[in-house]
């Protein structure tokens, strides 16, 4: 998936789940104080890119999301994770 292709897809869960305007959605926008999300949303949010990723969202990486280019590194970096085989020891 390309970066665009997970920020798309992250602009439609953002749409869908909380009925935001599309044309509100940006790289830079706050989660919290732009799109008026709270932490019930930010949940919400975790368990959708769960399905995106295939993964779970470690909490204190969670914690640390404030923006939507903050959730398209994350999902980006999962799914590099996911697609690199474990070493053997």
């Amino acid at each position: 998936m390309t970066r665009a292709e997970i920020y798309n897809r992250i602009v439609g869960i953002l749409v869908k789940s909380f009925e935001l305007d599309p044309n509100d959605i940006r790289p830079e926008s706050r989660l919290f104080e732009d799109l008026d999300l709270d932490s019930i949303d930010a949940i919400d949010m975790f368990v959708e890119l769960h399905e995106v990723t295939g993964r779970r969202i470690d909490v204190q990486v969670a914690r640390k999301i404030r923006t939507v280019e903050d959730i398209v590194n994350l999902v980006e970096s999962e799914l590099r994770s996911a697609s690199v085989p474990p070493t053997q020891e």
